[in-house]
């Protein structure tokens, strides 16, 4: 049996983890590899990681020598399993772990790609090109990302993030989940993203508070990890929120499908400044779930969301052509299910978890087997 070696960060919350997740559930039950799972951080925000009996390993910043022991465990790490193909997925992973590639003449899949950043510094398009030139394939999960990083032609593959639908089968009743997140209104707007500086969870808040001046039918959620921090951006949106019931915050949860069948419309505001999406697995979900969705053009988001079928790509990017947005969907029920209905097709036709992980196997067998 092959065996293959991931090295991620950390298994926190986020969309690019929760992919991998998503990935190595499907690889396990296809029993196809042995794997192991390297990472920097020990922190595990997926219970279900354990369930998958993959062993994992947690290397540490050494006292004088920091990062620059990450190559050498890596590769004490390799010489041990013997891995016939690693798989990064970061930046610094994949730089980290050239000096083990190279050494032992390992196949390296690249997939540091998963957005479709609007700057990338020199010092990071430097990195970028060396690992580019190390990697026998750097993986995007949207074209988006492609054009952004720009890497060299023939040696990218594009394979979309997929969603195991049975995540949403035998959901908790919708009216308990709202008793749960103290959703008192008849409608429930939702965002869910880590609170950090690539969503403008400001501007969700700000034009939630707008919207509240007049009507009072809608609830307005926010879901995600965030750092603590008196500045940080989750106490910023907790002052936006200060003693407005329909304001609400939920910080990381567990149950994030069963939040977003509780709700009407699933938003997403990118800050486009600073980033662009590969493709959201936000939205992936929201529109599984069957709702409508609304966000702004940044990056692979296009990719996903047709206007005036499944939901509303924001292009002015004014807060004005949001509110309108959400408004015109609250007051068009008939609006929410056609959207809701087309989004769930799309999803089912084109962003499972069988077609991910079936793209991933073969991506698997063209480097193994050239």
């Amino acid at each position: 049996m092959k065996r293959i070696l991931f090295f991620i960060g950390a298994l926190v919350a986020g969309g690019k983890e929760r992919r991998f997740m998503e990935l190595l559930t499907f690889l396990k039950n296809s029993g196809k590899y042995e794997m192991i799972v390297v990472t920097t951080g020990d922190n595990i925000h997926f219970p279900a990681f354990k369930q998958l009996e993959i062993p994992l390993k947690v290397i540490k910043k050494k006292k004088f020598l920091g990062v620059i022991s990450f190559p050498y465990a890596l590769l004490e790490i390799a010489s041990e399993f013997q891995p016939d193909l690693i798989h990064t997925w970061g930046r610094m992973q994949t730089l980290y772990v050239l000096p083990t590639r190279m050494i032992k003449n390992i196949p390296l899949i690249n997939g540091q790609i998963t957005n479709a950043s609007p700057n990338i510094s020199l010092k990071n398009r430097f990195i970028d090109k060396l690992n580019f030139w190390q990697s026998s394939i750097i993986l995007s999960n949207s074209f988006a990302g492609i054009a952004s990083y720009k890497p060299p032609k023939g040696k990218y593959r594009v394979i979309y993030n997929g969603v195991n639908l049975n995540r949403f089968k035998n959901l908790t009743d919708q009216s308990v989940t709202k008793e749960k997140y103290n959703i008192n209104t008849p409608l429930a707007v939702v965002m869910v993203a880590t609170f950090s500086k690539n969503k403008d969870y400001e501007r969700f808040f700000r034009i939630a508070k707008k919207i509240l001046t007049i009507r009072n039918d809608v609830s307005f959620i926010g879901a995600g990890y965030y750092h603590k921090g008196k500045n940080s951006l989750y106490q910023r949106c907790l002052e936006l929120a200060d003693g407005h019931p329909n304001l609400i915050m939920t910080g990381l949860i567990y149950d994030v499908e069963d939040l977003v069948n509780a709700c009407d419309i699933g938003v997403l505001i990118s800050n486009k400044k600073v980033h662009g999406e590969g493709i959201s697995n936000a939205l992936i979900e929201y529109m599984a779930l069957g709702l409508p969705v609304i966000a702004n053009d940044a990056g692979g988001t296009k990719e996903l969301i047709v206007p005036g079928e499944n939901g509303v790509l924001i292009t002015q990017e004014t807060d004005e052509e949001i509110a309108i947005s959400i408004t015109e969907l609250l007051d068009h029920p008939e609006k929410r299910m056609k959207y809701g209905e087309a989004g769930q097709r799309k999803i089912k036709d084109c962003f499972t978890i069988q077609k991910m992980g079936e793209n991933f196997l073969k991506l698997y067998e063209e480097v193994l087997n050239p």
